[in-house]
């Protein structure tokens, strides 16, 4: 059943409007400088929409981990610059509520807003109440508003967090509006369509590291697509449990019993990389492509030229791909050309492409090839959990249509 949206929301001339919005954004370690801004850009249309229909917007989001950052590395975790780096975008002043999340100085500055207006609260790690779930700091936030929009789906899964579950729970039982935004209900929409009637034949494209942390999502897949490829570290890891050699590149032993019920359908719907590119661990500027067993002292750092060409054929002749993880070390350019190729491929694709979050995004974004793909999604766990059918709790406080 579909959740209400922002036309759901009545009249909002005047009102004020909590959006959670996810600016968890990747900042500058020395500067704390936005260095990706593609979190914000995401969250735009959602806040037009409102400034247009006469509402005010008090914005809030969590940046990094607070609770476990050193007293230097906090200070760049304040929204100062994320809000510098928002109102560039929106082209509209925005303010930072004050230097607390809540309390007085935000109550003022919330009371004070004027339709037309944004505010953006403080970092809501800063309050340790906020991954707690806690009622009494959602009703500070509550207090500061008239209706509330989830427009987070990065943090759609936290069912922890006060601002994701508290907050819309308690504007619900004072019978305040609540909706998703418009790009939860894109991620939404788009995810259903992927799960229920895709256009055929379906290709998965698998890479990242650890095959443990995805082994729900490789099994719901492996029920929805016609053919699994798998690329990045976790490769290693279903050669090592076919018994090859990999040579210096660290597979743990929780990898390799995770991959092993998985090896029954390798070379019917999976299919793993024919060859590779590995370097020395030592000196990662000697490379070789190997087919096989990888020799000592040499590492998986990508997939090989064969492999690259096996796999744009395969996304050439599908009618919907779904990528998650990068194919390689893309981080490093001399290891990036099965990840840039697969992008680039994908990007060329008449077929409906989405791309599953987090670092993928960042590979596609990197590349040039964002803006070609049918989706790209904000979540990386948030899309991987609500394809495996997790039902989040942050999605529950919002009524159905």
């Amino acid at each position: 059943m579909a959740k209400k949206t922002l036309n759901d929301l009545g009249d909002l001339k005047g009102k004020k409007v909590l959006v959670r919005v996810d600016f968890n954004v990747p900042l500058d370690k020395k500067t704390g400088a936005v260095k990706n801004d593609r979190r914000i850009r995401a969250a735009l249309p959602t806040i037009k929409h409102l400034l247009d229909a006469g509402a005010s917007v008090i914005a809030m989001s969590h940046l990094g981990r607070p609770e476990k950052a050193t007293p230097e590395e906090r200070k760049n975790l304040t929204m100062d610059k994320v809000a510098a780096k928002f109102s560039e975008l929106l082209a509209v002043p925005v303010t930072k509520a004050a230097n607390d999340v809540v309390g007085p100085a935000v109550t003022a500055a919330a009371a004070a807003l004027k339709p037309g207006g944004v505010l953006l609260l403080e970092n809501l790690r800063f309050d340790p109440r906020e991954q707690k779930n806690d009622p009494e700091f959602a009703a500070a936030l509550a207090a500061l508003g008239d209706a509330y929009v989830n427009d987070a789906f990065g943090t759609c899964q936290n069912d922890k967090d006060t601002s994701m579950v508290g907050l819309p729970a308690n504007l619900k039982a004072a019978g305040k509006p609540r909706a998703i935004g418009l790009l939860v209900a894109k991620e939404l929409e788009i995810i259903d369509g992927l799960m229920t009637e895709p256009k055929r034949p379906v290709l998965g494209i698998m890479g990242g590291a650890k095959v443990s942390d995805k082994i729900a999502f490789i099994n719901t897949l492996l029920a929805k697509v016609d053919h699994l490829l798998i690329g990045g570290k976790m490769t290693y890891t279903f050669l090592k449990a076919q018994g090859v050699d990999v040579g210096a590149t660290r597979v743990g032993d929780e990898e390799i019993e995770a991959a092993k019920p998985l090896l029954a359908h390798v070379g019917k719907k999976i299919t793993l990389p024919v060859d590779y590119v590995a370097a020395k661990s030592d000196d990662l500027l000697q490379t070789q492509v190997c087919e096989g067993p990888i020799p000592a002292g040499f590492e998986g750092v990508d997939i090989g030229p064969k492999t690259i060409e096996h796999y744009k054929a395969q996304i050439k002749d599908s009618a919907t791909i779904i990528w998650n993880g990068p194919l390689g070390w893309f981080e490093q350019t001399a290891f990036a050309r099965g990840t840039q190729y697969i992008a680039e491929a994908m990007a060329a694709s008449a077929g409906v492409t989405v791309v599953g979050g987090g670092e993928t995004a960042e590979a596609a974004e990197q590349f040039g090839f964002a803006e070609k793909m049918t989706h790209v999604s904000t979540g990386g766990g948030a899309f991987l959990a609500y394809v495996e059918g997790k039902k989040f709790q942050s999605l529950a406080q919002i009524d159905d249509k």
